[in-house]
Order: C-alpha cells, then sequence, then structure tokens
C-alpha cells in the first residue's frame, strides 16, 4: 500500500491504517510505503522510502514512484492511494507486472484555497492523476458515489470500472457511552449546551461559516458554547478578523490539535456536531459523531447526503448558508426529543452502512479481481 504522506490527523491515514489493521487480522501481509512519516502513526507495518531531490516540486513524484518500485519484489498486489502514489502502481504494472488497484479520495476544489502553493498543488495532483489513471491501473476504488461521479464526469471514466466502498467507522472506540464530563470541565463548559466543530482549519473545511453563525443560534439559545477542535496545514482562516464581538469571543473555544484518546471524549462532550465543509469526498468526522449519538449539521452537497440522513440523522442546509446552519442547530439545542432521536439514528445507520470489516472483505474481492484481471491479459 503506497502513499507519499502519512499526516497524523489524516482522513486517509485513518483509512490506511484501519484497512491495513483489518487486512492483517484476514490472514493477509501489508507492507505501508511512506517518505514523509509523522509521529503517530508508526503503529503500522511502514517502510521508509527515501531519496535524493525530495524538495523539487514534480520532480520528487518520479523519483518517490522510482524508488519504491526498486523495493517491489514479490508482491501480488499493489494498492495505491493519493498522488503522486498514483505513479507507483503504474510503475509495478507497466514494468514488474503487478497487479495496480488506486483508491480515489478526491482533490478539494481549487478556487476553495487562498495559499497559491497550495491551488499549483491541487492543479498538480488533479493533472497527475487524470494521466495516472491511464497508465496502468487495474482496478479503482473511491469512498462514495459524489467520488465515483467526478471519476465519471472530469476524469472521464467509465462507470463499469469503479467500485464504491464507503470508508468505515470504529463502533467500539466511537460509542454513545462514552463520558464527555472530562472535556466539558477541562474547558469550563459545564452544563451549556455545546456545538462542537472538529476538522482542519483549512479554509474549505467551513469552520468560519459556523463562526458566523453564532450570533444567531446566540439569540435562540443565549448560553451556548462552541468548541472549535483541529489545527492549521497548508493553509488557514485569518480567525482574528472573523471574531470581533466580545459575546462571541466568551462563547467561543479553541482546543487547537487534540490528542487521539481525546477525540471519542470531545464527541461525546457535544450536544450538536457541525461540519460546515465546501467539500468532502467521504467525511470521516461527521461518521464518527454519529456513531457516538451526536446528530450532525451540515451542508446538502458533496458526499454528505451519503453519510448524513436528512432530518433523521441530522439536517442539511443549503451549501454555503450560515443562516441555515444556525436556523438548523437551533432548533436541535431546544428540541431534546429530535436531537437525541437523530442521534439514536445515527448510531444505527453508521452500524448498518460503515463497517472497517467490510471495508477489508471488499477490497481483498477487488485484489482478486485486479489479479485475474493481469492474468488474464
Amino acid at each position: 500500500m503506497v502513499r507519499s504522506t502519512l499526516h497524523k490527523g489524516s482522513g486517509q491515514v485513518v483509512h490506511i491504517r484501519e484497512l491495513v489493521n483489518r487486512l492483517t487480522n484476514l490472514g493477509h501481509q501489508v507492507s505501508v510505503f511512506s517518505h514523509v512519516i509523522e509521529k503517530g502513526v508508526e503503529d503500522i507495518p511502514i517502510q521508509k522510502i527515501n531519496f535524493s531531490l525530495d524538495y523539487i516540486p514534480f520532480i520528487r513524484h518520479f523519483r518517490f514512484a522510482l524508488n519504491c518500485g526498486i523495493k517491489i519484489q514479490k508482491y501480488d498486489i499493489v494498492h495505491t492511494q493519493y498522488h503522486p502514489g498514483i505513479f507507483v502502481g503504474n510503475y509495478a504494472h507497466q514494468i514488474k507486472n503487478v497487479p495496480h488497484v488506486f483508491t480515489y479520495h478526491g482533490f478539494s476544489p481549487i478556487r476553495i484555497w487562498t495559499n497559491p502553493l497550495q491551488k499549483i498543488k491541487m492543479v498538480d495532483h488533479r493533472i497527475g492523476t487524470f494521466f495516472g489513471l491511464r497508465l496502468g491501473v487495474d482496478q479503482i476504488i473511491t469512498v462514495s458515489n459524489f467520488l465515483k461521479n467526478d471519476l465519471i464526469d472530469f476524469h472521464r471514466i467509465e462507470e463499469n470500472s469503479i467500485n464504491v466502498i464507503y470508508n468505515g467507522i470504529d463502533t467500539l472506540r466511537f460509542n454513545p457511552n462514552i463520558e464527555g464530563e472530562t472535556i466539558r470541565n477541562r474547558y469550563g463548559i459545564g452544563n451549556s449546551p455545546l456545538v462542537l466543530f472538529l476538522g482542519r482549519l483549512a479554509p474549505y473545511k467551513g469552520a468560519h461559516l459556523l463562526i458566523n453563525a453564532i450570533p444567531l443560534i446566540q439569540k435562540e439559545v443565549p448560553n451556548v458554547k462552541f468548541l472549535i477542535t483541529g489545527a492549521a496545514r497548508y493553509d488557514s482562516i485569518k480567525m482574528s478578523e472573523l471574531i470581533t464581538n466580545l459575546k462571541i469571543r466568551r462563547a467561543l473555544i479553541f482546543s487547537g490539535f487534540v490528542s487521539d484518546e481525546d477525540i471519542p471524549k470531545i464527541y461525546a462532550a457535544c450536544d450538536v456536531f457541525c461540519y460546515p465543509s465546501l467539500w468532502e469526498g467521504f467525511g470521516l468526522t461527521p461518521g464518527e459523531a454519529q456513531a457516538c449519538g451526536k446528530p450532525v449539521v451540515a451542508f446538502d452537497h458533496c458526499s454528505m447526503p451519503e453519510v448524513i440522513a436528512n432530518k433523521k440523522t441530522g439536517i442539511l442546509v443549503k451549501p454555503g448558508d450560515y443562516q441555515g446552519l444556525a436556523k438548523a442547530i437551533s432548533f436541535l439545542l431546544l428540541n431534546d426529543k429530535e436531537r437525541l432521536g437523530m442521534g439514536k439514528n445515527g448510531r444505527e445507520r453508521v452500524e448498518r452502512l460503515f463497517s472497517w470489516d467490510m471495508v477489508a472483505e471488499k477490497t481483498t474481492r477487488i485484489y482478486k479481481d485486479a489479479i485475474k484481471k493481469m492474468n488474464d491479459f
């Protein structure tokens, strides 16, 4: 399995870790090839790929692919995740006749980023993936029907070549019985209603839209508190420009990056989870919140309608509409029956649809199909 960078806190790293662990439980032997490995993700079998010129954009993609390719010996499958890992699979397929499976996690729209370097990076990733999909991929997996349509519409991939396998949620780690008092006591929340945002503080994750909604929510629920959890990477929101009102400042708590151990407790502490992302390929955090029995408020676009059942496990509002966010959040905070009922429905839906064991079993079948396809060819 290949991904060039393994960032702590990344949803794709969660995907890789959980899939590797489940495949190992099924009796498969798995190695993960990566170049950048952050502390906290060393609990899976990783081979670090070193190479020179790793500071030069574009060139480093091909150096990574070449050095990985050299190390690919006696593997039955190469499973790549994201760009530029796809080039490693292309190399294995073309040069070593090893079947290549690629999982497409999608790319956030270029226009959403404010950092020019991040915009260039997204252009690079999209173009590279477009060509990589045509240079030797035996099976394609994606994690939502939304991304399947993106592959069809943008990348011009035939529909029958795409396999949708939803991400899983660890329902033992995330469950409704976790206590949240530790978090409430830590941040002085007490018995106040609590709205949680958990995610990167990048522009496309939409934390600024929740902040815009706060004055409207405070009119309906004066004692409400808001916990913003997450750190910035590559690009960030200018929070100081958004929070000019003292009343808003008093209601806001910024925790920054939190440990993996605390994340389930943070979900447990909240009453409503708000995830106003402007783009999402799947959305692990809304799934985790629902597994903890919390209703989710989000925008009705991208993959969100696949993860959240509108008016059953949460409320979906018009994309970008912070007034709609405020109305939905206020409704849930003021109506215990609906809030608790949606939380219970969310837990049941996650148990039914989002299982990592199911992901591993379906992925294994895709591996067998890829091997058969290569052998038939």
